[in-house]
């Protein structure tokens, strides 16, 4: 099978294959070196982990986590170390990945730093993952002061992403994933925006355009130094949200659509997008109906963004967006201006929801 794209960073390059019924040719796709350990969530061990394993000659050893985010820590990175050791993992063995950014995130973070890094073929089975998380080799867990605030830039060998998993997802783990998609169209394809502005589109179209818009900018800057923190908008403010709910009752992907909304509210004061753009992507956001945020406490918010790992010495980083289809990285933001977008969005600006 010829992959869907090849990825090349300045580290590595890797392929990433994108199709239907892709699970039980994972071993084929990605010959491994030595033994090979595929960890999953207990959840998904029998329907995606079993499979995989089967794939490889002989079959791969399973090592299961719990698959939340409270459990996306040091020490369930640590207990994936242990499992290795404990099963005689080697500086030849390979980590295969099987599931959604928690999972991708937590054990890919494992397999950076065990023995120094060893062989990751990520199978990420929801469409957050597909579109985002498991492309550009970003890996990290939590920390109790701020999101993905450990963590390490290990390219994977592989990419397999089998768009025919997406079928069994909840109706709120697709929505998870489609606004990650969606914030790939504001930032760099405005046909993608225009998509989910219509309604029209076909899942497997999302996901492979939404890996296109990541992979042309994790090839131009692997490490975050410029072009890839576009990939960060709507993403300060989610960050905080989602520490300030602890991590429970909303997914990552709706805490970035309102994220997006709050950034979208300070680009507007900036004079950097026209308020009609705003509400346009603000309709289309709300179109696909996150979940409500309950009451929360604004102060939370912004302490929580003042550890997101953008920031640079005393400045405070945001992307905005300039229309559809460009956005721009700002360094000079104040706090008073993520305070601005935290009560835009817990006072229901500008639309009338």
């Amino acid at each position: 099978m010829t992959p869907f794209l090849t990825i090349h960073q300045a580290s590595a390059s890797y392929p990433v294959y994108v199709g239907r019924d892709l699970l039980a040719r994972v071993g084929s796709l990605v010959r491994a070196r030595g033994r090979v350990f595929v960890i999953t969530s207990e959840a998904l061990r029998e329907r995606f982990g079993e499979p995989v394993a089967a794939s490889f000659s002989p079959v791969a050893n399973i090592i299961t986590i719990s698959e939340s985010e409270a459990n996306k820590t040091m020490a369930t990175a640590e207990a994936i170390v242990t499992q290795l050791l404990e099963r005689g993992a080697k500086r030849d063995s390979c980590a295969v990945v099987v599931g959604g950014g928690m999972i991708g995130d937590t054990a890919g973070f494992a397999a950076s730093i065990f023995l120094r890094g060893i062989d990751l073929i990520h199978v990420p089975t929801t469409l957050l993952a597909q579109v985002d998380s498991s492309i550009g080799g970003k890996l990290a867990v939590n920390h109790r002061m701020g999101k993905n605030l450990i963590g390490s830039f290990y390219p994977p060998r592989a990419v397999v992403a089998d768009t025919s998993v997406l079928d069994s997802l909840s109706p709120r783990e697709k929505l998870s994933g489609m606004y990650e998609a969606l914030k790939g169209g504001i930032i760099g394809d405005p046909g993608l925006f225009e998509l989910f502005e219509t309604g029209r589109f076909e899942v497997d179209e999302i996901v492979r355009r939404a890996i296109h818009v990541k992979a042309a900018i994790v090839s131009a800057d692997e490490k975050e130094s410029d072009l890839r923190r576009l990939l960060n908008y709507g993403h300060t403010i989610a960050h905080g949200i989602e520490v300030a709910m602890h991590y429970a009752g909303i997914t990552h992907g709706e805490a970035v659509a309102w994220g997006m909304i709050g950034a979208n509210a300070i680009a507007v004061r900036r004079g950097l997008l026209p308020a009609a753009e705003a509400a346009r992507i603000e309709k289309t956001i709300l179109a696909y109906e996150p979940s409500e945020l309950p009451t929360l406490d604004a102060a939370k918010i912004l302490a929580a963004t003042e550890h997101d790992k953008k920031n640079t010495g005393t400045s405070r980083v945001m992307v905005f967006p300039r229309r559809v289809g460009e956005c721009v990285v700002v360094s000079d933001v104040t706090e008073e201006e993520i305070a601005y977008g935290i009560a835009a969005i817990l006072s229901s600006y500008p639309l009338d929801r």
